[in-house]
This record gives C-alpha cells, structure tokens and sequence, in this order.
C-alpha cells in the first residue's frame, strides 16, 4: 500500500506544476503498490482533496495555453486510470471541478457526510468533459445533466445516494472508514488486485477515450470567448456576471 499527497497551496489548487508533480508522482507508484491511497490535506475529515484550478492564474490564457493546460490535467488523470494498483481517493470535505474528476477516475472515494462536491465549471464559463463520460456512467444520464447544467455542489451524503461515491461519514469516523476500506482491499492478493484492476481496465469502451478527446478542444476554445473571460473575472470579484454570447 502506498499514499500520494496533493498538498500545495490553499485548497491544494490545480496549478500547471502541480499537475505535472502529481503526474510524476503517480508515474513513479512502484509496481509492486496493489493499493494507492490519493488524498490531499484532509486528515480527520478536516481539509479536502482539492478545489479545481486557480482561476486567477487560468482566466486570461490563450486557446493553445488552456489546451496545453488540459492536455497536462488529462494526462495526470489517465496515469491513475492506468494504473494496476487499486486507487482509494479520500475526497474529505471538498473536491471540486478538476478535484473531482481526479475522484472519479479513481476505483473508490470516500468523503465526509456535508462535503462540498461538484462540477462548477458551467459557472465559470467552461464546459465540463474531460471526465464526463464517467460522471455518466456513475450517476447516470439525467443525473449528470443536473449537476453539469446547474454547477450544482452537492453534500457527500447525497453523493452517496446517487453513486458518485462510495462513503459518506461523519468526520469522527472519516480515517476509521478509509483504513477499514484500504484494510480489506490490501488483505488481498497484491497479484490479483492488479490482474483485475487490468480486466475492468480492459472493459472501458473506446468511447470514453474519443470523447475525451473531443471535449479537450471544446474546453480549450471556451478560452476564446468573451463570456468564460466575463464569468471568471465575476467569480473572482464576487458580482454576478453580464454575458453577450460570444
């Protein structure tokens, strides 16, 4: 069993070199690690794994700037779903919109009972997609349309409920929850884990990589417009924004 730890800046923002850390570190899980446990500052149930990106460093960026950007995030998020080691991600009180695709491209989450968890990117003026195709499978359709379409954050408990997660707990409960779920998962054959973490590997449909792709530029030309510029400088200085559809 091995432990990665995403603590940087507050909140444990996305920034471009901590994208590339990460995905070095996560490159570098020996082979032999059946279980990885990926958590932020979130020990006790207090902190979390992180808010998403830094809109303050991101919001003026060129279209061929986000999309290296987003080239960066992807590649960090499919070396954990490449991964042969089992992947545990405690969310703790927050994951939110790269934070929480980071979540969801690992085999388990685990979350306090009123985290704060969602896809807020609509809110920002960007679309979300990268992970998409996960969210569907997850919650389903109509589910994901609500939480994409709205930026709704949702608690743990109802993330719970509609199967984005695997556990919501009190935060009293948060560490005895992840070390009895890393517990049972490292009772098992390290040899096995990783031969059926290939097999369900295996079962992902091209379709999921194509549109993965395919979202990766539509993101990266929200860069291009006047409203995702409009909605990031609203978010930052805390007024409501004014859009022109262009």
């Amino acid at each position: 069993m091995a432990t990665l730890r995403i603590d940087g800046s507050e909140l444990n923002l996305f920034g471009t070199d901590t994208i590339a850390t990460i995905r070095e570190k996560i490159e570098a899980v020996p082979v032999n690690v059946s279980v990885l446990v990926i958590r932020g500052t979130d020990d006790d149930g207090k902190g979390g794994l992180t808010a998403g990106i830094p809109l303050d460093k991101v919001k003026d960026l060129s279209t061929t700037e986000a999309r290296q950007m987003l080239m960066g995030l992807h590649r960090m998020i499919d070396a954990v779903r490449n991964l042969d080691a089992v992947t545990v991600c405690c969310c703790g009180e927050y994951a939110l919109g790269a934070g929480l695709e980071l979540a969801m491209s690992c085999d388990f989450r685990v979350a306090t009972a009123e985290a704060k968890l969602g896809l807020p990117e609509i809110n920002i003026g960007l679309v979300t997609g990268i992970q998409g195709n996960l969210l569907v499978r997850l919650v389903g359709l109509q589910k994901a349309k609500e939480l994409v379409y709205t930026g709704k954050v949702i608690s743990g408990t109802e993330a719970e409920n509609i199967g984005l997660i695997n556990v919501a707990v009190s935060p009293g409960n948060y560490e005895a929850s992840i070390d009895a779920l890393v517990g049972r998962l490292a009772e098992k054959s390290p040899l096995i884990i990783q031969m059926q973490t290939r097999v369900f590997r295996g079962l992902r449909s091209n379709g999921i990589e194509s549109g993965i792709d395919a979202s990766l530029e539509t993101i990266a030309a929200c860069f291009d417009t006047h409203d995702q510029t409009e909605a990031m400088d609203a978010f930052l200085e805390s007024r409501d924004p004014s859009f022109v559809g262009q």
